[in-house]
């Protein structure tokens, strides 16, 4: 964010001087790209120099740079609630899928990991039902051997979240589907890494056999003595799409059963926002657009809309400036009202940081709004 800040007010900034600041005769006061403070703190008498010149302002860049661990940091300090997910929780249940990953590519089968991950099923879908804000649950990608496990833990999660708004109250509901969420891609573990981990484009066989992940976990699962039909379609069908373009067996509509419809949108989300090792994460606010756009085509409109109201238009993590030209991170959103999220302000209408931080509530301030989306600051907590 760019500003004229006046020169007697220059040392409540932080940012980079924009364009060289010169005197008459052509002497360089302020360099262009340099750090405010630290010429500043080098050379204290600059801003005498820039008085005696007759110089009113200086153009400073403000930059709102947020990382993942500030942004938790963040969501901590003000409010620890938002965190409904036990870190042990969500660790069990990553080990566990691990854990039966290996057993599968050793004998094909769950072994006793179907009865453990109903366990942690059960465990995590008592914990996403409280979750507020289902953001802050989902879990962050480190190193790409480890995306899988992850990713099986995130969609089992959203999609129990989304189960818990779609049937409020419905416990079983909720657990059956972050158990298939759990299990959805056990077919991967017949796919050859080199397969998974291509960096590159897919061939078309390579394309053709990572397709067959599909069919390959529900096998494993019908030989691991599940017979529950919707664990089943969870894992067969998370690929069909509305459309009926879809795998593996191109249903359309409204004959791609609802485990199988809410299971699609989760595993699309999390998969745009992850890192993978041929792409950087896609924002929060981004996955969302796309999902919207392909709606139509791809997915059931009500999961969409269900989607929508759990991560909002501006999800948590987004940074964004705001009328009065503060800007802060989003924190949360309220179904109520989505133009309207719950802001940290960071840097205040004068463009200063602001250190001890000041929640703000949109919903309460009615003359704020939102002007414009500057960055985001990732999806996800490292539970590994």
């Amino acid at each position: 964010m760019m500003k004229s800040v006046p020169v007697e007010e220059l040392y409540m900034y932080r940012g980079q001087v924009v364009e060289d600041v010169m005197s008459a005769t052509g002497a360089l006061l302020l360099p262009r790209g340099g750090d405010l403070k630290t010429l500043l703190d080098s050379n204290p008498s600059v801003l005498q120099s820039l008085v005696q010149w007759g110089i009113k302002t200086v153009l400073i860049n403000i930059p709102f740079d947020l990382s993942e661990d500030v942004f938790e940091k963040i969501v901590d300090s003000i409010h620890p609630r938002m965190r409904a997910l036990e870190a042990r929780i969500a660790r069990g249940a990553i080990m566990q899928v691990e854990k039966v990953y290996r057993t599968i590519s050793d004998n094909g089968s769950l072994g006793d990991g179907a009865y453990e991950l109903a366990r942690q099923a059960s465990l995590l879908a008592e914990e996403v039902a409280k979750a507020p804000q289902i953001v802050h649950c989902l879990g962050r990608v480190r190193d790409i051997d480890e995306y899988t496990y992850i990713h099986s833990l995130n969609v089992g999660l959203l999609s129990g979240y989304l189960a818990s708004r779609l049937k409020p109250g419905d416990r079983e509901f909720v657990t059956t589907i972050t158990y298939g969420g759990l299990l959805h891609d056990i077919g991967k573990a017949l796919v050859s890494q080199e397969v998974l981990n291509k960096p590159g484009r897919l061939t078309v066989s390579e394309y053709e056999e990572m397709k067959r992940h599909s069919v390959l976990g529900h096998e494993i699962a019908l030989n691991s003595g599940i017979t529950d039909s919707r664990i089943l379609v969870s894992v067969r069908n998370h690929h069909e799409r509305w459309n009926g373009e879809g795998y593996p067996d191109g249903l359309e509509g409204a004959s791609i059963p609802l485990y199988a419809r809410i299971m699609a949108v989760a595993d699309v989300f999390d998969a745009l926002t992850s890192k993978r090792v041929y792409k950087g994460p896609s924002s929060s606010r981004d996955a969302v657009s796309m999902i919207l756009e392909s709606s139509d085509e791809s997915f059931d409109r009500s999961i969409v809309r269900l989607l929508l109201l759990s991560v909002g238009l501006y999800p948590p993590g987004t940074v964004v400036e705001l009328s009065d030209s503060s800007v802060g991170v989003v924190v949360g959103a309220k179904d109520s009202d989505l133009l309207r999220p719950l802001v940290y302000i960071n840097v205040d209408d004068r463009g200063r940081r602001a250190p001890d931080g000041v929640l703000l509530d949109l919903s309460q301030n009615k003359h704020l709004y939102v002007r414009r989306v500057h960055d985001d600051a990732g999806k996800g907590i490292l539970y590994t």
